[in-house]
């Protein structure tokens, strides 16, 4: 069995990506592991982090992120022995700034250059900036992730820009063939360090990338050393529906 904990779902809630823990139970059992997952709410109490397989984090309104950090950073520290350990830690949309060294805000009197910004969990070499308005649109990216290379499709509602450093250790999750990325400059989208990914990607993401999900679920269990008896579940009618969705973004392209 592999466990999941899927982190502050009452309030990193947007998007529909429940849809993605669905997807890591769904995908999971069709590879022969059973997947249990436990919610880890606001002031439920003591978590170690090390007790799990997978944590997700979902996006989130900005204004509760420095409630959101000021709750996880107690467990700072495990969380970087969880992601050392080469499980998996997925944050999408948002949650992706949780991670970063900062955030720099508009409104409540703070400035979005930085200078009067939200710390962050530190964990990620990045920097988070707020948009001065939402950016949404497709994103196609050609992505690598536990040797794989894949494409990934999803929805971009940017709510703020992420400005990564060269780390060792870290890597971008790909390329953008269409859409913002990162911060719309660098032509990057997401982070990963081990197996371990912050991706501005929703969709929900692993409903609309099967592949990436089964490749989640055997990193997960590796790194446990818990046993798959299934086989990876066929994504033949997955593909031909992304073969359909980027034909309508190169139209939009044109």
């Amino acid at each position: 069995m592999i466990r999941i904990a899927w982190m502050y779902p009452d309030t990193l809630y947007l998007h529909g990506e429940r849809g993605t823990v669905m997807a890591l139970e769904r995908t999971a059992a069709a590879m022969g592991i059973e997947a249990e997952t436990d919610r880890i709410d606001l002031g439920s109490g003591y978590f170690d982090p090390m007790d799990y397989d997978i944590i997700f984090f979902g996006p989130g309104e900005l204004p509760s992120f420095e409630t959101v950090i000021s709750e996880i950073s107690a467990y700072r520290e495990r969380l970087r022995e969880f992601m050392d350990s080469g499980r998996v830690l997925l944050a999408v949309g948002s949650s992706f700034g949780l991670f970063c060294r900062s955030i720099g805000l508009f409104g409540d009197g703070r400035a979005a250059d930085g200078s009067c910004s939200v710390k962050g969990l530190g964990i990620i070499p990045a920097e988070a900036l707020e948009r001065e308005y939402v950016y949404g649109d497709d994103e196609l990216v050609d992505a690598v992730y536990n040797g794989r290379e894949m494409e990934l499709l999803g929805n971009q509602i940017q709510m703020m820009d992420v400005f990564t450093d060269r780390q060792d250790g870290f890597s971008s999750l790909g390329k953008v063939r269409y859409g913002h990325g990162n911060n719309g400059s660098d032509g990057l989208e997401g982070l990963v360090y081990r197996n371990s990914v912050f991706t501005n990607l929703t969709g929900p993401l692993l409903v609309g990338n099967p592949w990436l999900t089964a490749e989640m679920i055997k990193c997960a269990a590796a790194a446990s050393g818990k046993e798959i008896s299934g086989a990876e579940p066929d994504h033949s009618l997955e593909m031909k529906s992304l073969e359909l969705k980027k034909a309508f973004i190169e139209d939009k392209a044109k």
